[in-house]
């Protein structure tokens, strides 16, 4: 049997209230539920918070056909720069496109032309993540002067992203640029949507149009802050498959790697197939297998374990709890509680 994820949706639907409440009243919240909703299973999440989210993000095309298919009426917005290949699902499942440079513009516009179907796109602005994003402003005018008196293409926003949000000194440097992004887009259409903060931005009070919201709806924060305050949304739990005793300098799992003393431990169904590092850390014995691992006992029940939450895996693992929660739900049975 599977390892069990248990997803509390009443939980879910607390934080996204928390969130909302926090929203100043024109404020739009963009549920971000990309990478199957942080490994928490994007159609089950989205559903769930249908009526307090405005619209929701993705990663990809993809998940958003998914989200579509599984009934999802709200504009959903891919946050990643599209491709050519991309074209023809954005356009045919009515999704709002991310867009960087004046060539995809036009590369979308061709092709809604040819459905006889309206787009939607949202224009990336780079403000010193440098990962995409338009870089000039002249770039970003030219977009706007292209879709003039377009029947098929509309630029319903413009975004950037914080790329150290803890990092009040860089925040403001990235807001500043934005800023006049914003003046350009709001001088073709004083309607255009402008959002530059994630989970990390809206802990900084920055709201602007709309927040991106991810991590802080299923329970954890990119930082310390007292802000808004979420509770985690999974537990998982796995199985206790033999529990072993080993005397002082007898092996244990692969490798030349000798018990320092006599102890007793467990063998859980949980390896780095399951999303767990397969390097030692506080409670482990020795790394990881695939499909298995080793705890010291120390009282621990018999019959299942309850993981740690996501913050304190990454502590043990120098990593964020985006990273944890995506690679640990890679192989579970979820069961969802409303």
């Amino acid at each position: 049997m599977l390892n069990k994820g248990v997803i509390n949706l009443a939980t879910l639907r607390e934080n996204a209230i928390a969130i909302k409440n926090r929203l100043n009243p024109c404020v739009k919240f963009c549920a971000v539920c990309k990478a199957d909703a942080y490994g928490h299973g994007a159609e089950e999440v989205s559903n769930a918070i249908y009526d307090i989210v405005d619209c929701f993000a993705v990663a990809l095309p993809e998940e958003g056909v998914k989200l579509r298919q599984c009934g999802i009426k709200k504009d959903i917005l891919v946050l990643t720069p599209i491709v050519k290949y991309d074209i023809d699902s954005i356009v045919r499942h009515n999704l709002t496109a991310c867009i960087d440079s004046l060539s995809t513009l036009k590369d979308v516009e061709r092709v809604a032309k040819r459905y006889r179907t309206a787009v939607k796109v949202h224009i990336a602005i780079n403000t010193g993540m440098n990962r995409f994003g338009m870089d000039d402003l002249d770039e970003l005018k030219s977009a706007f002067e292209f879709v003039k008196d377009k029947k098929y293409i509309a630029i319903e926003g413009i975004f950037s992203h914080f790329y150290n949000p803890q990092d009040e000194r860089a925040t403001k440097t990235q807001l500043k640029k934005f800023l006049l992004a914003k003046k350009v887009a709001i001088c073709y259409n004083k309607d255009t949507v402008c959002h530059v903060s994630a989970s990390g931005g809206l802990l900084r009070g920055i709201q602007l149009d709309m927040v991106r919201v991810g991590i802080l709806l299923y329970g954890y924060k990119p930082f310390k802050c007292n802000a808004i305050s979420v509770k985690p949304v999974l537990k998982v739990y796995t199985h206790v498959i033999r529990t072993r005793r080993v005397k002082k300098n007898e092996n244990v799992l692969y490798g030349d790697y000798p018990a320092l003393k006599d102890e007793e431990y467990c063998i859980l169904r949980w390896g780095y197939a399951d999303g767990l590092f397969r390097k030692e850390t506080k409670g482990k014995i020795n790394n990881a297998c695939m499909d298995a691992v080793a705890y010291r006992l120390n009282g621990t029940r018999k019959n299942a374990v309850r993981l740690p939450d996501a913050d304190a895996l990454a502590k043990n693992y120098d990593t964020i709890s985006y990273e944890i929660l995506t690679k640990i739900t890679m192989r579970l049975r979820k069961e969802y509680i409303r």
